[in-house]
């Protein structure tokens, strides 16, 4: 008896033990979560401030090297002042070797006094040419400075810049790192939260959206994707196009691992909101606006808004862009949703694709018939009674034979002379005129 009382006291002290553990654990875990929220946090701050210092080096660097091409225009002007001085100077030397070597001596010149004025003039003139080089020859050496000046610039720019990508690199390499940790703890909290085996599933997943899906996953022709495989272009999730600031809800219940600034997008920033599910899913959404629905960390349930549908990014137009991940791999998301919830645009699937391309050459296969000339309705005769005017309206003319001449006056005075009445009475017709058809 004394055993088993005991052994009695030993389990009640054990589970007191585990039941005051569980609170402890989790008040862990929640501790954890938060500090590596503010980690994140913090981190992308720092990530957006080097954005803005990337940004403005780039656009200091546009506004040096546009300076930069200014001096050198300016330069090489300069430089063609400078060969059009040194030309003129050189015209000038040669001219006065000529005049010096025409006569031994000024006196034995014919007019001694106007050969030395020649000589004075043309050697004043070689001083002003002198002069006006070494002018240019000081500009010249002052705008190749500027020039200088303006590629040290350049170069002390791109120093800057390149410092600043290298720390952007550092802190985004930390921000994936602090996303991974908020990954795992997230994927121990939403198995916790359900425990639906997905595998292999059709339509266990909410949309995310309403829209209209402007581009399919896989092989695509926007430009802005990637090469994969066989594929020059591939799109890892599908593109639900709508009005800016429609809602984004989750597809399914799990944890927020992030919400912010994509760090893996090194050309155009995108605000992303990452979700953890259980059975090791992960779902995506892109170019949301910046509006923090959710925090890293939190707990989210089937179809909560998490979002708005924006633009940010490397966007071509207000959509959402939605990625599925299963164990770190994305899939196509559509495998996993239901059908018939969002309007599909038939033209970016394969199928639709086949079938304009059919058409297309089904098209280019077929001629196209001419169209067939309506023809004009024949004018009709009065008849028994006529007047000239109707006669002359009627279309008798195409009735006589070839190479007569066509005059409707002469027609209506041989039927009137074979009548023998006036306008108003009854005409013979022949059987093979119009009038008789």
């Amino acid at each position: 008896m004394r055993l088993v009382a005991l052994l009695c006291v030993a389990v009640l002290a054990a589970s007191a033990v585990a039941v005051v553990g569980q609170p402890a654990v989790a008040q862990d875990v929640d501790a954890r979560i938060a500090s590596i929220r503010s980690a994140q946090v913090g981190t992308q701050k720092t990530m957006r401030q080097l954005d803005g210092q990337i940004e403005s080096y780039q656009a200091q660097r546009k506004a040096a090297v546009k300076e930069r091409k200014r001096a050198e225009r300016e330069r090489n002007a300069i430089k063609a002042t400078l060969a059009t001085a040194k030309a003129v100077l050189d015209e000038r030397t040669a001219r006065l070797a000529r005049v010096e070597g025409e006569y031994a001596s000024p006196s034995q010149a014919p007019a001694p006094e106007v050969y030395k004025q020649r000589l004075q003039a043309i050697r004043k003139e070689i001083r002003v040419a002198e002069g006006r080089r070494s002018s240019i020859v000081s500009r010249l050496q002052a705008q190749t400075r500027v020039v200088r000046a303006r590629k040290s610039a350049i170069i002390n720019i791109d120093r800057r810049r390149k410092a600043a990508i290298a720390r952007l690199r550092g802190v985004e390499g930390t921000l994936s790192s602090l996303i991974k940790q908020m990954t795992a703890i997230a994927r121990l909290k939403a198995e916790q939260q359900a425990t639906v085996d997905l595998d292999g599933q059709s339509g266990v997943f909410s949309w995310p959206t309403t829209g209209r899906i402007t581009q399919p996953y896989g092989c695509t022709g926007v430009k802005f994707n990637g090469p994969r495989g066989k594929c020059k272009h591939f799109h890892d999730g599908i593109d639900v196009a709508s009005a800016s600031g429609t809602p984004v809800r989750s597809v399914a219940v799990g944890v927020v691992a992030y919400s912010g600034w994509n760090p893996y997008d090194k050309e155009g920033r995108a605000y992303v909101v990452d979700v953890v599910h259980p059975d090791g899913f992960v779902s995506r959404y892109g170019h949301l606006l910046p509006t923090n629905h959710v925090r890293a960390g939190e707990l989210v349930h089937t179809g909560q808004v998490i979002g708005k549908m924006g633009s940010t990014g490397k966007s071509t137009g207000t959509h959402l862009h939605f990625e599925l991940l299963r164990n770190g791999r994305d899939v196509d998301p559509t495998a996993y949703l239901p059908t018939g919830v969002v309007v599909v645009d038939k033209t970016t699937t394969k199928s639709g694709l086949a079938q304009k391309e059919r058409a297309i050459e089904a098209a280019r296969a077929t001629p196209t018939p001419k169209p067939t000339p309506t023809p004009k309705p024949s004018k009709t005769l009065k008849y028994p009674t006529a007047t000239w005017e109707e006669y002359e309206a009627f279309e008798l003319c195409p009735d006589l034979p070839k190479g007569e001449e066509c005059d409707p006056k002469k027609l209506l005075a041989r039927l009137e002379g074979s009548s023998g009445g006036a306008p108003g009475v009854p005409r013979p017709y022949r059987s093979t005129s119009r009038a008789s058809s």
